[in-house]
């Protein structure tokens, strides 16, 4: 009676590593479905500030430095060819090229992580400070604004 019970275990152990990887294919799927339909607008965007920048460059004076102006337009057709490539291609070959670059580059892709990783920390920190009433430094005026009551009968 030991031998059909041994067989159940690998059969139940198959039909959960099944729709284990049943259900990896469907959220795969379903993100890059979500990534696709997003990607248009993160295009547009792009193009905004591809646009601004070389806006910016144009509007240096000519006594600015020449450097500066170079990387400006620069930084604006890398930006502008960032967009074309959100635009032409889907989320798996996006993330094909992404995973291709981090194998080849892997210090340059850490380097840029972590310099997205601080824009969007700065991008979150000033949209925070546009709230009033989400800033640390309406609690610097009332001191105990943040500290919770203690329960009756207990010590600090």
């Amino acid at each position: 009676m030991m031998e059909p019970q041994v067989q159940n275990k690998g059969g139940a152990g198959e039909e959960l590593r099944a729709d284990a990887k049943h259900l990896g294919t469907a959220a795969a799927n379903r993100l890059h479905g979500e990534v696709d339909a997003r990607k248009g607008t993160a295009a547009t965007q792009a193009k905004s500030v591809s646009t601004a920048m070389e806006r910016a460059a144009g509007e240096l004076g000519d006594g600015s430095p020449q450097w500066l102006k170079s990387m400006f337009q620069q930084g604006a057709q890398q930006v502008q060819r960032f967009a074309d490539t959100l635009e032409q291609k889907d989320s798996r070959q996006l993330m094909s090229d992404v995973t291709g670059f981090a194998r080849e580059h892997p210090g340059t892709f850490l380097a840029g992580c972590a310099a997205a990783g601080f824009a969007a920390a700065r991008l979150f920190k000033a949209g925070d400070s546009s709230n009033p009433g989400n800033r640390a430094s309406d609690f610097q005026s009332e001191p105990n604004a943040m500290v919770a009551p203690l329960p009756e009968g207990e010590l600090a």
